[in-house]
């Protein structure tokens, strides 16, 4: 995702995680150096089965943009859906911020053994290069 606008540019930096049935994961990682505001985010799962009962905590920069136990649901996106409109707005600082993710399943939908694909796209700004 790139677009032009004034003297910043659109990107996506991409979290991927797994999770297992009844598991709280959680992540901790990085923006990207050359991010500068991360401006918004949605999340996909790969079994939207697992939406009900999931619920995730988010924070960006040490700020905590999303507070416990807020359904997953609320910031999914599925195909019916384009990205503008799902996506939930934050602006925090980039470059090469925290983040962290500590994401819960309770789903009774699926399989025991059953496990799916969380992926997490952080919306940001880059300004251009001149």
């Amino acid at each position: 995702m790139e677009k032009q606008n004034d003297n910043k540019v659109r990107k996506l930096q991409v979290i991927k995680f797994e999770v297992k049935k009844g598991e709280t994961f959680e992540f901790n990682g990085n923006t990207k150096t050359e991010h500068d505001r991360i401006t918004g985010f949605f999340l996909r799962l790969s079994n939207t089965e697992a939406l009900p009962g999931a619920t995730f905590r988010m924070w960006v920069d040490d700020v905590e943009v999303i507070p416990d136990d807020t359904e997953v649901a609320i910031a999914h996106h599925n195909t019916d859906m384009s990205i503008p409109d799902v996506t939930f707005p934050v602006d925090e600082k980039a470059k090469n911020s925290p983040v962290r993710i500590i994401y819960k399943d309770d789903s009774e939908n699926l399989a025991a053994d059953d496990s799916y694909n969380v992926r997490v796209y952080l919306l940001a700004i880059q300004e251009k290069k001149k």
